[in-house]
């Protein structure tokens, strides 16, 4: 069998509905390709005599898998594990890289061939390309007659390049067996027997690892380990980052000392790379702000400031300010040891988050900035985009109450962490309101579940190993429509509820594609998707304003002359105030605010923004402008005086964050300053504004 058939393979044993489209779309390949993988699995199905596949090339219409065709594909999967695996391109260019990374004794390009089982142009072309793309990241690959090809550079981005494969595979799901192949091979230690004694000393020592992150701990702690044994250390390079004391003192230290216990030949493995494992253990394990660390109040005062200053800069006013602390305090605790050691993170849904959570998004990468001076540089996208989920689950989406019936029960196993199981909850009420969702739980805590339910919705399949007959759905944590749309379809086949009988959006592509030429298909596609998927259970009472919706010329002021920081709220406040959009208790109650909290509310150099509570008197969603004569002191020493006041009056937390978005965008805009500076005219203001 080879990896076509069997990705195909892979894809349809989580599918019980599935059609042409759905496969071109899920495996990024065209519809000439999608036909050739499903003839060649249904002359396998044949062989087996089981029902096969029945298709139409023509059109792209669904198809559903017979049960004992499902239960067939079941059985090639596991048989074809334990025969030839064909690897891509990418899985032959991380094999070459571990095999160098081993540091074996030597290494010529007749064992690249041997062990990836391809011709020798394949492997010139795949170790010209791998050469090039590790020089590109300060990595280089020589050859002496001593030992044959092998890495040269700093070690840490050595490990780091390892790493970023093993965090890339496991997030893509279902690839991991090219470690599997590369241990077995290299006869490495067992992943099985890894995890055991991983996940018993965890336990021990009061560890905790979603599901994901811990099979990347496996491979990784697997492979560092063949490499320290092999005579490779780290040097001193980790006793840059943190004191040899306060290491000591961590849990994580003491896991790894008892980790290492339980394997033959560490005598090579060094203090400092004890220090190092340590190190990428709390980079990846779940923070617990209840457990009392040397670390405790340095990650709560830096989780307590982005809290602040997000909601400065957000508007928004947490309701369950303690919960999402303790979320907050549950990510940020690994992230900050990450972005401390350089440690790399590989987060799937970066883009997606990007996309979906634009406006949140922005607002997140502004609040992290003070936060770069802290780690030495930018902070990365994957762990603004993890950020970014954690603040999103504020925004829970509001639904219609059921019917009444007695529902169905439903349970979310997720094995991404926190941020990705309460987004991925709101959007599956949504989607489906006539289920009873219980509270999303991760791998561990499922195996140990008594539960009744009905249907099961999780993010890896491979992490579900029971035998079950309860139909198990494979979700994202965050979907596009086309994924919305086949989840759908694929519950509503599972359960036999009515809702099978809206428009499959594939046929009506085949029925107005007969009668009419589509300029933009893919458009007109995603379109329909989008219509046919429209949940009428979903609230959308708010509105989402833009910032120009939320200024009116009359609440632009120049040169208003001020003594303090309270005459200078006083003011600002007053054009909202004389229109009518908040109360004199709202202007009372953010000079309060301030008074107990301190300057939080100058959020940049000379920029202040003064808002508070919406349910303390905001009346209507607005954006006052107001331009100090005299800049004047608010107590903030890094961005103290400010010369220009914005005054925000939100009605929710929800339909002003893109408006924000684009106010944090204004922040950085000069010319912007420049006019208010030389301006004595509203309107001007919010022409250069419009024309953004």
């Amino acid at each position: 069998m080879d990896n076509d058939v069997f990705t195909l393979l892979q894809y349809l044993s989580k599918k019980k509905y599935s059609s042409l489209k759905d496969i071109e779309t899920s495996l990024g390949i065209t519809r000439r390709q999608s036909i050739y993988r499903l003839e060649k699995l249904n002359a396998l199905l044949k062989k087996e005599k089981v029902p096969e596949i029945e298709l139409d090339s023509t059109s792209s219409k669904g198809f559903t898998i017979d049960s004992k065709t499902s239960n067939k594909i079941t059985t090639l999967l596991s048989n074809n594990i334990k025969e030839q695996y064909y690897m891509n391109k990418k899985e032959r260019l991380i094999y070459m890289y571990l095999m160098m990374f081993l540091n074996l004794e030597y290494l010529s390009l007749n064992d690249f061939i041997d062990s990836l089982r391809v011709s020798r142009s394949t492997v010139l072309l795949d170790f010209k390309e791998l050469v090039q793309n590790l020089d590109e990241n300060g990595i280089k690959v020589k050859n002496n007659r001593k030992n044959g090809y092998y890495l040269d550079g700093d070690e840490v981005l050595i490990r780091r390049k390892m790493m970023d494969d093993v965090t890339s595979i496991v997030a893509e799901g279902n690839r991991n067996k090219i470690f599997d192949i590369f241990i077995d091979d290299y006869k490495l230690d067992l992943f099985n027997y890894s995890r055991l004694v991983i996940i018993e000393l965890s336990k021990k020592h009061n560890i905790y690892f979603v599901e994901d992150r811990l099979i990347e701990f496996i491979y990784i702690f697997i492979f560092l380990k063949a490499r320290m044994n092999n005579g490779k250390n780290t040097s001193n390079q980790i006793e840059q980052f943190i004191d040899n004391n306060v290491m000591k003192s961590m849990k994580e230290y003491e896991f790894t000392l008892a980790l290492l216990q339980n394997y033959k030949n560490t005598e090579n493995i060094t203090e400092e790379d004890i220090h190092y494992i340590s190190s990428w253990i709390l980079g990846i394990s779940f923070g617990d702000v209840h457990e009392d660390t040397k670390d405790c109040i340095l990650i709560s005062e830096i989780v307590g400031k982005i809290m602040k200053r997000f909601e400065s800069l957000s508007g928004a006013h947490y309701k369950n300010k303690e919960e999402i602390f303790i979320q907050l305090y549950s990510h940020f605790r690994p992230a900050y040891y990450r972005l401390m050691f350089k440690l790399p993170i590989y987060n799937p849904l970066c883009k997606k988050v990007q996309e979906k959570y634009k406006d949140l998004y922005q607002l997140v990468e502004e609040t992290m900035k003070p936060l770069s001076v802290i780690f030495g540089g930018e902070i990365p996208e994957g762990e603004i985009a993890y950020l970014t989920m954690h603040f999103a689950t504020m925004y829970p989406t509001k639904r219609k109450e059921s019917d009444g019936n007695v529902q169905k029960k439903a349970l979310i196993v997720c094995s991404n962490g926190i941020g990705s199981s309460t987004i991925l909850y709101n959007e599956l009420k949504t989607l489906f309101p006539e289920l009873h969702f219980l509270p999303p739980m991760d791998t561990n805590n499922f195996l140990k579940f008594e539960g009744n339910v009905d249907i099961i919705f999780t993010t890896s399949t491979t992490s579900i190993t029971i035998e079950t007959d309860i139909p198990i759905i494979q979700v994202r944590p965050i979907m596009t429509i086309e994924e919305r749309y086949q989840v759908t379809r694929e519950v509503y086949l599972h359960l036999d509820s009515s809702p099978l009988e809206k428009p499959n959006v594939n046929i009506v592509m085949d029925i107005v594609s007969k009668y009419s030429d589509i300029h933009s298909k893919n458009e007109l596609y995603i379109e329909l998707l989008n219509y046919f998927s429209k949940n009428n259970h979903v609230q959308t009472n708010h509105k989402i304003l833009s910032m120009i919706q939320m200024i009116q010329p009359s609440i632009i002021q120049f040169d208003i002359e001020v003594n303090d920081w309270m005459e200078a709220i006083r003011k600002a406040y007053m054009p909202m105030l004389n229109n009518g959009y908040i109360t004199q208790n709202y202007v009372e109650d953010t000079i309060q605010t301030v008074e107990q909290l301190g300057p939080f509310v100058v959020i940049t150099k000379n920029v202040a923004l003064l808002h508070t509570k919406p349910e303390a008197g905001a009346l209507v969603p607005s954006l006052g402008i107001t331009v100090l004569k005299n800049p004047i002191e608010f107590g903030n020493k890094d961005n103290d005086p400010v010369k220009y006041i914005f005054t925000l009056s939100v009605i929710d937390n929800q339909s002003h964050i893109s408006a924000m978005a684009e106010f944090v965008e204004l922040l950085s805009d000069s010319s912007f300053f420049q006019l208010l500076n030389h301006t004595k005219n509203s309107n001007e203001v919010i022409n250069y504004i419009k024309n953004l």
